[in-house]
C-alpha cells in the first residue's frame, strides 16, 4: 500500500515533464521495471528530447532520471536571477560565441541532456570517471551529434591520474582521490582548464559539479576560471563526508566573487553578478 502511495505521489511530477498520457506510461514503465529483473536496457522515449533515454535497472539509475528529467532539479527559470544567464547566452551567440557548459560527474548523461535541451546552441563538455556509466552516458548523448564532448575521467585541480577508491560503490557514489596506483581503477584527470581548452574557451560559461567530495581537492587551487563563470551548480557533500572538509576550499574560493546563492534540493545554485562593477 505504501508503495501505491509513494508511486500516486509521482505523478503530478511526471505529468508536468511529459505530459498526461506520455507521463503516466513513463511513470508505470519505469516502477513496475524496478519490481522485476532485467538485464536489458529500458528504452524511454521523451516528449522534447533528441533521441530515447536508456537506463540500466537500477534504483540509482531511476534516481538521476527522476532528479533530472523529472523534478527537473537544475531547471533554472524558477530564479530571479536566471533572467541575467540566459540574456548572457543569448548575448554570447549574437556575437558568434559558442558558450561552454562543463558536467563534471556526468554519471549517465541525463544531467547533460537536460541542459543541452535549455541551451540547445551551447557546447556540453561532460565528464565521468566510471567506465559503465560512461558507456551509457554515450549511448544517451548520442542524438546530440557534436554538441558535447564525453571525456572519460575525473575533473582535478591538476592534471594526471586519480583513482577510483570505493569501486564497489553504487554508480551514483564514486570518489576518485590520490592514492597509490591501481591499474584497474586509475582514471585520467583534469583541470577545468583542460576541458575548456578541448571546446576552445578559457573558462566555461556554467559548470554543473556533482563529484562526491572531490570538490574540495578541485577548489584548492587553480581556480582562476570562477572569475568568468555565470553559473555554479554544485553538490555538497558534508553530510555525507562528515568533518572531511571537503567543502571549505569552495566557500574560501567563490567568497572573492559577488556570488548570490540559492539552495534547491541537493543543489547550491551559485549565481555570478556581473552587474558590480569589477566583476568579470
Amino acid at each position: 500500500m505504501n508503495r501505491l502511495y509513494r508511486l500516486i505521489a509521482k505523478v503530478p511530477n511526471y505529468v508536468r515533464a511529459f505530459g498526461f498520457w506520455r507521463g503516466l506510461q513513463l511513470l508505470f514503465s519505469s516502477e513496475s521495471r524496478l519490481l522485476r529483473k532485467h538485464d536489458s536496457l529500458l528504452e524511454c522515449r521523451l516528449p522534447g528530447y533528441p533521441n530515447s533515454v536508456f537506463l540500466r535497472n537500477t534504483v540509482s539509475d531511476h534516481a538521476i532520471f527522476w532528479q533530472c528529467l523529472v523534478t527537473q532539479q537544475y531547471r533554472l527559470e524558477k530564479f530571479s536571477q536566471s533572467a541575467r544567464v540566459f540574456e548572457s547566452y543569448r548575448s554570447k551567440l549574437a556575437n558568434n560565441q559558442r558558450p561552454v557548459i562543463l558536467d563534471c560527474g556526468g554519471n549517465i548523461g541525463l544531467s547533460s541532456l537536460y541542459l543541452a535541451n535549455m541551451f540547445p546552441e551551447a557546447t556540453i563538455v561532460v565528464v565521468e570517471p566510471d567506465k559503465e556509466n560512461f558507456s551509457l552516458l554515450e549511448k544517451n548523448l548520442a542524438g546530440l551529434g557534436g554538441a558535447v564532448l564525453p571525456v572519460w575521467g575525473a575533473v582535478w585541480s591538476e592534471g594526471g591520474y586519480v583513482n577510483i577508491k570505493n569501486p564497489q560503490a553504487g554508480s551514483s557514489a564514486f570518489q576518485v582521490g590520490k592514492g597509490e596506483v591501481q591499474v584497474e581503477n586509475t582514471v585520467p584527470a583534469y583541470t577545468v582548464e583542460d576541458l575548456c581548452r578541448r571546446a576552445g574557451v578559457d573558462s566555461p560559461f556554467i559548470i554543473k559539479i556533482d563529484i562526491e567530495g572531490a570538490q574540495g581537492e578541485l577548489f584548492s587551487r587553480n581556480c582562476e576560471w570562477v572569475e568568468d563563470c555565470h553559473l555554479i551548480m554544485i553538490e555538497l557533500d558534508d553530510w555525507v563526508l562528515p568533518w572531511q572538509g571537503t567543502s571549505r576550499s569552495f566557500f574560501s574560493c567563490v567568497s572573492q566573487y559577488p556570488f548570490d546563492y540559492i539552495l534547491s534540493g541537493e543543489t547550491l545554485f551559485c549565481f555570478h553578478d556581473k552587474n558590480i562593477q569589477g566583476a568579470a
